[in-house]
């Protein structure tokens, strides 16, 4: 799976610390934190008929995030709010967009790791790009990666940092291996999440999923236990072994950039009968349906 230039965003406006301005003429000093050392938090937002998904609980894990990280100052949530509604205008957007939104502890005085180094503010980087959902619909192949997620006296998975380093080694065995993403194992050898999205599996109609001990709190991980709550659907969060994702009924991924997307094989070995599972099918139709009519409205 390899994301596609999309014509429509060749001539974007970014907005870098409320400047707007051409993504060819962007740029971030190199004397920002996010450059010396990965040091930001972000979140990726999806706008839908004007209205962004669970805006709030995205910006409520951007605050924890960044207070985590102990940094000294974080932009208002109207003021947040406003620069992606400023961006979103300028590129005239209103549906099928995904949004990156960085926050950095921002420029510091001269290059180093000590926070105490960064003594103007934060950066506030807002990215709007169109993007569809980005996973085929045909269903995803993973492998399992070498790499291991770290618990969170490590590095806590519930802050969600900038520097996916982890996650890109292991999405590079996923290219090598000739699969869409690799799926990666906490220490102690249950699932934790893919490279890039969490993981649900479905047996004998029940939905199953890896607890957060080695990978953030999703939103639309969370949205999707809401769903199944709602529906009556039975669900429930524990440790997963490989072996039971290899027998599952039915696998499926989440995350904001690509919703949710069913997996037909992993590590060569073909999940149930190599098609999109019904459940899958059920809970995607009554997230985009969620999607579609909830949220913040942002653009007019």
């Amino acid at each position: 799976m390899l994301q596609q230039f999309d014509e429509r965003n060749r001539d974007l406006i970014v907005n870098i610390n409320g400047r707007l301005i051409d993504r060819d003429k962007a740029g971030i000093s190199p004397f920002d934190s996010a450059v010396q050392g990965g040091d930001a938090v972000w979140e990726g937002l999806r706008l839908y008929q004007g209205r962004i998904f669970k805006l709030h609980e995205h910006l409520d894990r951007l605050e924890r995030s960044a207070k985590a990280l102990s940094f000294a100052e974080i932009p208002s949530r109207e003021k947040i709010i406003e620069e992606i509604q400023r961006t979103v205008a300028a590129n005239k957007m209103r549906d099928g967009v995904h949004i990156r939104l960085t926050l950095t502890r921002g420029l510091k005085i001269t290059s180093g790791m000590d926070p105490r180094l960064n003594q103007s503010g934060p950066t506030l980087i807002v990215l709007a790009e169109f993007k569809p959902p980005v996973y085929a619909r045909s269903g995803l192949t993973l492998i399992t990666s070498k790499f291991r997620r770290p618990p969170a006296d490590i590095l806590d998975p519930r802050i969600h940092h900038a520097n996916l380093l982890n996650s890109i080694l292991a999405k590079i065995e996923a290219n090598k291996a000739g699969a869409d993403d690799a799926l990666m194992l906490d220490t102690r050898g249950f699932i934790a999440e893919t490279n890039a999205t969490h993981l649900f599996l479905v047996r004998k109609r029940e939905v199953a999923t890896p607890r957060v001990v080695a990978c953030p709190e999703g939103i639309t991980r969370g949205t999707v236990l809401e769903i199944c709550t709602a529906e009556k659907i039975s669900c429930f969060e524990t440790d997963l072994a490989l072996e039971e994702v290899y027998g599952a009924d039915e696998v499926f991924c989440t995350g904001t950039m690509g919703e949710l997307a069913g997996v037909i094989e992993v590590d060569g070995r073909t999940i149930s009968d190599g098609k999109i599972g019904e459940m899958t099918k059920r809970l995607s139709g009554l997230y985009t349906r969620r999607a579609a009519t909830e949220g913040v409205q942002v653009v007019d």
